[in-house]
């Protein structure tokens, strides 16, 4: 009876073990999985780490930074629509010494030509929210002289505005983005221009990282 006693309680031991051991491969595989599907949603570009998520049906790239402004670090988060990964948008010219904090940056668009984009307004948001959060004074104004002048707008180029940073938006041929000094133009060809802005803040963060390397 002892010895058919010890048989069962071995046999009970080792269904233990084996369930213990199927537990433990079951977790290895969980973790396994998970680190696997969460590379899928991240990505390194040019040096800078993104994760990609979804909020309801729209896809979002997300990356994150400090801003050091005085003696406080500002935690600084971006949010792209479209993949950095695979935006096309040629950049031309010098890097971009886009973000200063306490500096102005004057945003200015010739709406005219832009109106019938159905993002114009989100990409203008955009830039501009971009720069303030940025710790950046933003100045709007109109590219189009005569345009300015009927609407009050004030009437802002890189040429009137010379040793500021602007950024000029307008419709082109070509959908690019071409820096001079502080000069900054947003050419944009088949309503791109949440393509063009986007690249140009990317452009921005890339070229300051590299500074404060």
């Amino acid at each position: 009876m002892a010895e058919i006693k010890k048989s069962k309680e071995r046999k009970i031991e080792k269904e233990i073990l084996g369930v213990l051991v199927f537990l433990g491969v079951l977790i290895v595989v969980f973790l396994i999985a998970s680190s696997y599907f969460r590379s899928l949603n991240s990505f390194e570009y040019e040096g800078i780490s993104f994760s990609k998520k979804r909020v309801g049906e729209i896809d979002f790239f997300h990356h994150n930074y400090y801003l050091k402004v005085g003696q406080r670090l500002i935690n600084y988060n971006l949010y792209l629509r479209n993949d950095p990964r695979y935006n096309n948008v040629t950049v031309e010219g010098t890097k971009a010494d886009l973000l200063a904090a306490g500096s102005v940056a004057y945003v200015t668009v010739d709406s005219a030509g832009l109106q019938e984009c159905r993002l114009g307004n989100l990409a203008i948001g955009t830039i501009s929210s971009f720069l303030s959060d940025n710790q950046m004074e933003v100045i709007g104004g109109n590219l189009n002289f005569w345009d300015a002048g009927a609407k009050g707008d004030q009437w802002i180029t890189c040429e009137n505005r010379a040793g500021n940073r602007v950024i000029e938006i307008f419709r082109a041929n070509e959908t690019k983005v071409s820096i001079e000094g502080k000069c900054y133009r947003l050419e944009v060809a088949d309503c791109e221009i949440l393509e063009a802005v986007e690249k140009l803040e990317v452009q921005a963060i890339i070229d300051a990282k590299k500074v404060r390397a």
